[in-house]
């Protein structure tokens, strides 16, 4: 028989985040009244992804909760852990999929000394509403007894506190728009602070009333300039389906014309990217593709690969964080670092910037502007980095009007499953794909 009610005093450490082959995993380890006890559970590719981009928790003991809150804004769910050193606690949040909390009621119902052996591997599902408990009279304890469950009794009231504290946290955490990035972390600003708060950047969309982007004039020279080396000729004459539209450097909201429609991918290059480059070119169209600087790192090869067949390489800064809460020098060092690794393996100039979260404001947009960028913004979000299928995306595609649109998606799994069904679906619409440079 547990000593503490399901619930009460359960403690979850988070041991090891891994992808193996086919599955995410996560190893738990579970502090109840019996002891302590390791869990496995296979999680989904969303929360794997929105926890391993944040920061790395090697070497340090990490708390997980086992609560969660709706964001009505993003329309996910929103939990955190608590990565705990020798000098300081810090809170880190990050969205989540409905079955990941389902799998967190599943661990808070096994609070007891023997959790059931079907706890060993906790699958992704959502459990059957359980009974309302049974309210019996309470047996009359011994004085040994009612030591222990007054003391019981205090570290609950003692978590109970904590657990308050930590929704009145959350409560100021709710995103307001729509992009994609799972990095809820800001930089921490506070000097005397132990506990960094969570971080959510103000999000701006492009404008639907904005002047529509024009067409790039025609070259006036009679001789074609010859591509260089590996590089496929301009999308514009190579297939009548794309054309090449000019966006005005003295603004950032815009729209597209009626007729047009321009497909964009952010967080690249990733393994995804030459896939994504291989659908487009094989449907005859074109899309930019927003590169993160760091991340060239580890795919430098995929930057030049979209490069050489003809898809348009832009900036989404070097480390994706929210650039509006920097100051002028640092978004200078950040603007010119990503464009400079990036030209390294593009060959050609990056002419394209897309602010992380989609939020600008006037400095930074007057430093793109000092660096010859021109911001690229969107105005339909299919929120494809939460979508669990296919058909999530494809719904959207189907529900709204693509005529002008300029469409914001990621480099992920059920994007490129997506994608073929995307182009054929736009192009059977008879709109014309647009690129910008």
């Amino acid at each position: 028989m547990p000593l503490l009610e399901p619930n009460a005093a359960l403690m979850v450490e988070l041991l090891s985040l891994e992808h193996k082959q086919n599955s995410y995993q996560m190893e738990v380890g579970l502090t109840h009244s019996g002891g302590f006890t390791r869990k496995v559970l296979l999680i989904d590719e969303f929360t794997y992804l929105q926890m391993n981009r944040l920061d790395s928790v090697q070497g340090q003991r990490v708390r997980l909760s086992l609560y969660t809150k709706w964001d009505p804004f993003r329309r996910t769910y929103l939990s955190s852990f608590i990565k705990m050193n020798r000098s300081c606690a810090e809170t880190l949040y990050f969205a989540c999929s409905e079955a990941y909390v389902s799998q967190l009621a599943q661990l808070k119902q096994y609070t007891g000394i023997e959790p059931p052996a079907d706890m060993s591997t906790v699958q992704a599902s959502v459990p059957s509403p359980s009974p309302e408990p049974h309210h019996a009279q309470p047996p009359k304890q011994s004085t040994g007894t009612f030591r222990m469950t007054r003391s019981v009794v205090l570290r609950c009231i003692l978590l109970s506190l904590l657990f308050i504290l930590f929704f009145l946290r959350m409560d100021g955490t709710l995103f307001n728009s729509a992009e994609a990035h799972e990095d809820f972390t800001g930089p921490d600003t506070s000097t005397d602070s132990s506990v960094s708060v969570a971080y959510v950047p103000a999000i701006q969309v492009a404008s639907f009333q904005g002047a529509p982007v024009k067409a790039l004039p025609a070259p006036e020279t009679e001789t074609e300039q010859e591509p260089k080396p590996g590089q496929e000729e301009s999308t514009q004459a190579q297939n009548p389906l794309v054309e090449e539209l000019e966006l005005d450097e003295s603004s950032y909201e815009y729209n597209l014309e009626k007729g047009y429609v321009a497909l964009s991918f952010d967080d690249g290059p990733s393994q995804y990217t030459r896939e994504i480059v291989d659908i487009l070119s094989a449907h005859g169209v074109a899309a930019n593709f927003l590169f993160i600087g760091k991340n060239e790192k580890q795919h430098p090869e995929a930057v030049r690969y979209a490069d050489e067949h003809g898809m348009p390489v832009g900036s989404h800064s070097w480390d994706h964080s929210d650039m509006t809460r920097n100051s002028s020098g640092e978004n200078r060092s950040n603007l010119s670092r990503s464009i400079q690794v990036l030209e390294q393996n593009a060959g050609r100039p990056v002419t394209i910037f897309r602010p992380p979260y989609g939020a600008i404001n006037d400095d930074l947009a007057a430093e793109a502007r000092k660096q010859h960028l021109k911001v690229l913004l969107w105005n339909r979000d299919p929120e494809d980095w939460k979508a669990d299928s296919v058909e999530q995306i494809l719904n959207y595609f189907y529900n709204t009007d693509p005529s002008g649109g300029i469409y914001l998606l990621h480099e992920k799994a059920v994007t490129v499953k997506a994608l073929p069904a995307i182009i054929e679906y736009l192009k059977a619409k008879q709109l014309k794909f647009a690129v910008f440079k």
